[in-house]
C-alpha cells in the first residue's frame, strides 16, 4: 500500500494562501453584500416566481408536442430532439435563476436570455422537421398559424373532427393515434379514406399512381382489377402516399428507388388486424404506391381450397401415406398454386418432421417451417443450386414453389426417389401439360414414373354473392352445348342486372355483402390426376398425352371445365364467370356483360365439355 507523502505540495500551499486572503476580506464582506441582506420575509419574490412558472407552461407543452410529432416524422430522431428541446429550456432556466434579482432590469435580462436559448432550440426542431415533410404538413407557417387561430375561436362542435375509420399500427408496432395538430389532419384523413375504402371493398391489392396532372387508383378484388376514379383527388392522394410512407418506415424524400415496408390495419377492431405490405417506386414523372393486403386465403387448409369431396379424399389419402414421393401442383400465374402448396405443408406434423421450403416470392411466414427465399440479386448460385443446399439439410418434406429449369426438375425427382416428400409447383395450363413439362425437364421418364404421386391443375373462380345473386332457368340449347342433361340443372344463378340494383323508388341499392360487385370471395377449380400402376406404366413407356387422357377418363377423372360446370350447377358461380376463367386470357377479350335475353346469362357458344367416360 502506498503511503501519502507528508511533504506539503503546491496545491496545499495554494489552499493556505487562498484561506489567508479570504480571512483578510472579512471587513469588505461585512460592508458589502451582507450589509444588503433583506429584511425578514423579503427573501422570496412570489410575483417573479409566478412569472417563471407561467412562462414555462408553453415550453413544456412544446416539449410534449415534439415527443408526439417526432413519432411520425421518420427522418427526425425522436430521442435526440426530445433531449435538445428539453435541454435548451433547462439551460435557459438555469441562466435566468442564477442572475441576481436585485433590480427589475436584471430579472428582465434573465428572462430575455431564457427566451432566446429556449426559442432557439425549439425553432431548430421546427426548421428541421419542416424541411423533411410535405409542404402541406409544415407547422408554424403563416398558413398554419392562420388556420389554427381560425379554429381557436370556434366551438368544439363546429370544428372539423378527424375520424378514425381504420385502426393503424406503424412498422415499429406502435399504434398510430388520431393527430391533434391540424397540419397533420389532412394527410391522416386522406390515408384513412384510402385504406377504409380498400379494406371495405375487400381489395387484396391497391395501386395508386400520382402524377403532376392527376391520380390513378385501381383495386384488385377477388382477382379482378377494378378502377376507382372518384374516391380521391391528386392533392389528397399525395398526402395519403406520404403519410403511409412515414408510418411504414420508408424515406419520404426518396421518390424513385423502390422501397418496401409494412403496416397493420383494421376496420373491425384490434383483433382483426390485417398485414399490409407497402411498396413505392417511381420516375421523374410520377410516384407509385402499391398496397398488398395479406388475406386469410394464405392460411387455408386442404379442405378449404374448393376441391370436390372425391378429389379431396384422393389427395388427402396420398398425403397421409408414409414415405417419399412427388406431388406436382400446377396452374397459370395467379391461380393460387402457392396457397395449395402451403395447405399441403400444413397437413404434415411440423413438430415430428423437418419441413423446408424454397420460394421466390413467399406469400407469408409459415409457423414452425423453415422458409428459404431465393433472390437472384443476392445469391450468386442458381435456383437449383440453392435447392441442392436445402436438400443437404436432411428434410422430410420440401416445398419447391417453382420448377424453373432442368436441374431443378432433376433434383426434385431424385430427392423424391431418395425418400423425401416433394411438393413441386409448375406453371401449366392443365394436369397433362404439367406432367409433360416435368418429364421433358427431368429427362428421365422411369424416375418420374416411379416417384410421381399426383398431379393437380387449378384455377381461381369468383363466387356469386348469395345475398344478391339471381336465380334463372337455363336455356336448353346452352345445356346441350355444355353436354348437360336438361333435367340435371333446374336453375342457374347469375349476377344482378343494373336495373335490379334499385329500390322501389328507383334509388340505387347497395349490397352490404359484396358492395354491388356481385361476387364475394373465390374458390378453386381443381383437376386431379391420380397416378396408379397403369398410369405409371404409360408414363415410363413414353406414351402420348392422348393415351394418358384416355386412361385418366377410365379412372373417372373430371377436366377443369367439367369441375367448373359443377360449380355453376351448385349455384356457387355463374356461367359467365366460369367461361371467363377457362378462356385463354392472352388471346380472348374479357367477357361481356350478361345479355338481356332469356335468363340473362346466356353466353355465346359455350365450349362443349366431353362426357364422362368418353
Amino acid at each position: 500500500m502506498q503511503v501519502p507523502s507528508s511533504k506539503p505540495t503546491w496545491g496545499w500551499w495554494a489552499g493556505v494562501a487562498l484561506g489567508a486572503w479570504l480571512a483578510g476580506q472579512d471587513t469588505a464582506l461585512a460592508a458589502g453584500p451582507l450589509a444588503e441582506l433583506p429584511e425578514p420575509g423579503g427573501y422570496t419574490s412570489w410575483i417573479r416566481i409566478l412569472i417563471i412558472l407561467v412562462m414555462m407552461v408553453p415550453w413544456l407543452l412544446f416539449c410534449q408536442w415534439v415527443d408526439k410529432d417526432a413519432l411520425f416524422v421518420r427522418r427526425v430522431n425522436q430521442a435526440m430532439w426530445n433531449v435538445i428541446v428539453l435541454a435548451g429550456g433547462v439551460i435557459g432556466l438555469i441562466v435566468w435563476l442564477f442572475l441576481p434579482w436585485r433590480t427589475a432590469g436584471l430579472f428582465a435580462a434573465g428572462f430575455g436570455l431564457w427566451l432566446v436559448i429556449t426559442a432557439t432550440s425549439c425553432a431548430m426542431y421546427v426548421i428541421v422537421r419542416n424541411g423533411v415533410v410535405d409542404p402541406s404538413a409544415r407547422v408554424f407557417t403563416p398558413k398554419h398559424i392562420k388556420f389554427w387561430f381560425a379554429n381557436l375561436g370556434k366551438k368544439q362542435a363546429d370544428r372539423h373532427v378527424v375520424e378514425e375509420r381504420v385502426k393503424l399500427v406503424a412498422c415499429d408496432g406502435r399504434k398510430v393515434p388520431v393527430p391533434d395538430d391540424p397540419a397533420k389532419a389532412e394527410p391522416y384523413e386522406a390515408a384513412q379514406i384510402l385504406l377504409h375504402d380498400a379494406l371495405w371493398r375487400r381489395a387484396t391489392e391497391a395501386e395508386l399512381v400520382v402524377t403532376a396532372k392527376g391520380v390513378k387508383l385501381a383495386y384488385r378484388i377477388d382477382g379482378v382489377a377494378t378502377p376507382r376514379s372518384d374516391l380521391i383527388d391528386r392533392d389528397n392522394a399525395e398526402r395519403a402516399l406520404l403519410f403511409l410512407k412515414q408510418i411504414a418506415g420508408l424515406d419520404i424524400t426518396e421518390r424513385r428507388k423502390p422501397q418496401t415496408g409494412e403496416i397493420r390495419a383494421s376496420i373491425g377492431g384490434d383483433r382483426g388486424m390485417t398485414e399490409v405490405d407497402v411498396q413505392t417506386s417511381g420516375t421523374t414523372q410520377h410516384e407509385r404506391l402499391s398496397l398488398k393486403i395479406v388475406g386469410e386465403e394464405t392460411k387455408l387448409r386442404l379442405h378449404d381450397l374448393g376441391m370436390s369431396p372425391s378429389d379431396l379424399e384422393k389427395f388427402e389419402s396420398q398425403v397421409r401415406q408414409p414415405g417419399g414421393g412427388l406431388f406436382l401442383i400446377s396452374g397459370p400465374a395467379g391461380s393460387g398454386v402457392t396457397s395449395t402448396l402451403y395447405a399441403a405443408l400444413r397437413s404434415h406434423d411440423v413438430f415430428m418432421q423437418n419441413l423446408l421450403t424454397l420460394e421466390r416470392e413467399p406469400l407469408m411466414e409459415l409457423e414452425n417451417i423453415t422458409q428459404n427465399i431465393y433472390d437472384s440479386t443476392k445469391h450468386e448460385g442458381s435456383y437449383a443450386r440453392q435447392l441442392q443446399t436445402v436438400l443437404r439439410r436432411e428434410p422430410d418434406v420440401v416445398m419447391v414453389s417453382d420448377c424453373l429449369d432442368r436441374e431443378t426438375a432433376h433434383l426434385a425427382a431424385k430427392a423424391a426417389k431418395d425418400g423425401k416428400r416433394i411438393y413441386l409447383g409448375i406453371q401449366a395450363k392443365d394436369s397433362f401439360d404439367a406432367l409433360k413439362k416435368l418429364v421433358s425437364l427431368a429427362g428421365d421418364t422411369d424416375t418420374v414414373a416411379s416417384v410421381i404421386k399426383m398431379v393437380t391443375s387449378q384455377r381461381l373462380i369468383r363466387k356469386l354473392c348469395i345475398a344478391c345473386r339471381v336465380a334463372y332457368k337455363p336455356d336448353p340449347q346452352l345445356l346441350q352445348k355444355a353436354n348437360l342433361a336438361v333435367g340435371k340443372a333446374q336453375q342457374f344463378f347469375r349476377q344482378p342486372k343494373p336495373e335490379e340494383l334499385v329500390d322501389e323508388k328507383g334509388n340505387p341499392r347497395m349490397c352490404a355483402n359484396c358492395q354491388n360487385s356481385a361476387y364475394y370471395g373465390r374458390t378453386g377449380l381443381f383437376e386431379v390426376l391420380t397416378i396408379d400402376d397403369t398410369m405409371r406404366d404409360l408414363i415410363s413407356r413414353g406414351q402420348s398425352i392422348n393415351e394418358l387422357r384416355a386412361q385418366a377418363r377410365k379412372n373417372g377423372m373430371l377436366y377443369l371445365q367439367e369441375v367448373g360446370l359443377q360449380k355453376v350447377i351448385e349455384g356457387i358461380t355463374g356461367m359467365n364467370e366460369m367461361l371467363r376463367v377457362m378462356r385463354d386470357e392472352e388471346s380472348s377479350p374479357p367477357p361481356a356483360a350478361p345479355a338481356a335475353g332469356k335468363g340473362g346469362d346466356n353466353p355465346p357458344a359455350a365450349p362443349a365439355a366431353p362426357k364422362k367416360g368418353a
